[in-house]
């Protein structure tokens, strides 16, 4: 618990902080080491349509079990589809996020970004919200992903070995418009996987489903074969293809990359 410990008492120094809470592990460490600090602690979550309904809810279920007061606030933001998209996405949610802690009377927003967010090459998301003056506590304690999954596990969250999860939009190739309709195939695909691997992606390229999974998961998604391509297809996708390489964060980054 000593790593943990030592994140209880950085927050608590905060004196009150606002969350950004998207119900994941990282985001969820940071809001219980608030509450276990006794500070005033409130969770705000943007509802959108880049976010799937099961993130919604499980935001929901996660601050009840936390015991931290949750708001919710909707945004229609779309971001246009650049390769900075990631950028000035983040940069209009962290203003919403901003409005709305001010509102709650609260001026110190914290995330749950982590040492190896800080690291990645495409952190694009992470520096617009540097740059919105957004504190990341689990950065300052020097926690990388595996300390956040172990901290979460010593401090009793039920969710301490759930997958990360990234936006919807981070679904759709590059250069392709992002609609809701478009969010929802990726959203409805990856619900019709569920439970096939530990960790499943849908990409959409135009009228592709391009699925991601673990390597040690392809059989089981070949002995599903038919089923999962009549259930794309009842969606909206034309193909349906396996990426022979597996399941990576961060994917679609490999067009940019391949432009370099």
């Amino acid at each position: 618990m000593s790593g943990y410990s030592e994140l209880v008492d950085l927050v608590r120094g905060a004196k009150k902080v606002a969350v950004a809470f998207s119900g994941g592990v990282d985001s969820s460490l940071v809001a219980k080491a608030a509450v276990d600090s006794g500070i005033e602690t409130v969770a705000i979550t943007v509802h959108s349509p880049l976010f799937s309904l099961r993130e919604m809810r499980n935001a929901l279920a996660v601050s009840e079990e936390v015991g931290v007061r949750h708001v919710m606030v909707k945004s229609s933001i779309m971001p246009e589809n650049t390769d900075m998209r990631c950028y000035y996405c983040k940069k209009s949610m962290t203003r919403l996020l901003r409005e709305t802690a001010e509102k709650e009377g609260f001026n110190m927003i914290a995330d749950g970004v982590t040492v190896d967010d800080i690291d990645d090459v495409f952190r694009q998301g992470v520096d617009a919200a540097s740059e919105e003056r957004i504190w990341h506590p689990l950065v300052d304690v020097g926690f990388t992903t595996e300390d956040v999954v172990n901290a979460a596990k010593d401090a009793g969250l039920s969710i301490w070995d759930r997958p990360s999860n990234a936006c919807l939009a981070s679904r759709i190739s590059y250069g392709e418009d992002i609609t809701v309709e478009k969010l929802r195939m990726v959203e409805a695909a990856e619900e019709i996987l569920d439970g096939l691997s530990k960790k499943i992606r849908v990409r959409l390229h135009n009228n592709v489903a391009r699925i991601e999974v673990m390597p040690e998961d392809f059989e089981r998604i070949f002995a599903h074969r038919k089923e999962i391509v009549e259930a794309f297809k009842k969606i909206g996708f034309v193909y349906v293809a396996l990426d022979m390489a597996g399941y990576r964060s961060g994917s679609m980054n490999e067009e940019i990359q391949h432009l370099l």
